[in-house]
């Protein structure tokens, strides 16, 4: 039974005899088991249908849109899966971290190896969104923006570290057009890619924040990060914009709301609620009210 016999018992006789097997030698089905460690499920990514919008596709189409209206289709094309191929094979971070008592657990976490983009590896674009679309992007696979903490750990983590490219301060920061011309020099900036294997990239962009704070200010956007290579963040944790504000210098990061804690799954949300793991996922003082945007 284990070395192909069952199969062999089913198929010996008929055309199919040792067709893709061998009886009493390598099971045909190593490959299909799974390993002895679960760990959080990976995106559930649609797979990205043939001839949908790239990313030069959706700047000429929503260049003259409002926000909502930008954010409405790109919300559509994210959810039915329009994102590039490279964004499919998520990075398993693993690290040891103490709880609020000061115990320290293996964790698990299932991150996005890049910030959300739309289209395809060619021609894809890392879109900024407004943070309740992209908290809806988010929830709709699954998935929580991450904490100051998880952002540090990110990075720390990171497997191709690029430094933060600011562009001009000024109104057409909030533009599709300079959106699209900081993604460019993002992209310019990236060495090629691993063919296979897991990478994980940060430095690029800020992080879409959650934090205790969403209980006490509502309406607001938190914002943190765009890492130097050595780990210092230009951005602290800010409250500075409001809810419907958004700029080239964001990004949305999604972490799988499964974490493995000490080889069991757990929701990360209840993890940041709870009175002693929330410290594993987050530096600031206490378990998080709100976990996310619109709450």
């Amino acid at each position: 039974m284990e070395r192909n016999g069952y199969i062999h018992s089913l198929l010996a006789g008929t055309p199919l005899e040792s067709q893709g097997y061998r009886f009493m030698k390598t099971p045909a089905y190593r490959a299909y088991v799974q390993d002895s460690v679960c760990y959080p499920h990976p995106f559930p990514f649609p797979p990205r249908d043939e001839g949908v919008m790239t990313g030069s596709d959706f700047v000429r189409m929503a260049a003259d849109m409002d926000a909502e209206a930008r954010d409405s289709l790109a919300f559509r094309e994210l959810t039915n899966g329009n994102v590039p191929q490279r964004l499919r094979r998520p990075f398993y971070l693993k690290d040891t971290l103490a709880d609020a008592q000061g115990r320290r657990h293996e964790v698990v976490l299932c991150v996005l190896p890049d910030f959300l983009a739309l289209g395809s590896d060619a021609d894809g674009l890392r879109l900024p969104l407004l943070p309740r679309t992209a908290q809806r992007v988010a929830d709709h696979y699954g998935a929580v923006l991450p904490t100051r903490k998880l952002s540090d750990l990110i990075h720390r983590h990171a497997t191709l570290k690029l430094v933060p490219r600011p562009m001009t301060p000024d109104s057409t920061m909030t533009t599709l057009s300079v959106f699209a011309r900081h993604d460019s020099l993002v992209s310019a900036a990236c060495p090629s890619l691993p063919p296979c294997g897991p990478f994980l990239m940060a430095g690029h962009k800020k992080d879409i924040a959650v934090t205790n704070r969403l209980h006490t200010e509502p309406g607001r956007l938190f914002i943190y990060g765009w890492h130097y290579p050595d780990g210092r963040a230009i951005q602290p944790l800010s409250a500075a914009h409001g809810i419907g504000d958004v700029d080239s210098s964001h990004g949305r990061r999604l972490v799988r709301a499964e974490v493995l804690i000490a080889g069991r799954l757990h929701s990360l949300r209840a993890a940041l609620q709870d009175p002693v793991l929330y410290a594993l996922f987050s530096d600031e003082s206490g378990p998080m009210e709100r976990t996310g945007y619109g709450e």
